[in-house]
């Protein structure tokens, strides 16, 4: 089985289960954390993935449940491809290592625009309740 199917069949599992999308998250802010530092290029990459972050946080908190549950497997397989190291390209190889794992979230965002847009609907609503 090549690592992709391998994530997007851990990444059913994980979806169903608050306690796997906790760890997975903080496995990716601490990836995050160490490789976007001291880098301009993956602060774009780095956006994404916080949104998808706070995405299932809010899901798993109860606080945003709006999500289809294709979407919360979507959100699980970009960050679980994420912090896979050995992906379609290593993440130790220079330059490139984070090529693939970039391509992915941004084609799942894109796959995802639609709920993004409403999970940041929803929560610039939480911030100013009276617009």
């Amino acid at each position: 089985m090549d690592k992709t199917k391998k994530i997007w069949e851990k990444a059913k599992e994980t979806a169903s289960s608050s306690d796997q999308i906790r760890t997975t998250l903080t496995a990716a802010g601490k990836k995050i954390r160490r490789v976007a530092e001291n880098s301009e290029e993956l602060k774009d990459l780095k956006s994404k993935l916080q949104i998808l972050i706070k995405m299932a946080q809010s899901h798993i908190s109860g606080a945003y449940r709006a999500f289809p549950v294709s979407s919360i497997i979507l959100i699980v397989f970009a960050l679980l491809y994420f912090v896979t190291p050995i992906d379609l390209i290593p993440d130790f190889i220079p330059a490139l290592g984070f090529a693939d794992d970039a391509s992915v979230v941004y084609l799942i965002v894109k796959k995802l625009n639609k709920d993004i847009v409403h999970f940041q609907e929803w929560e610039r609503n939480q911030a100013n309740p009276t617009d």
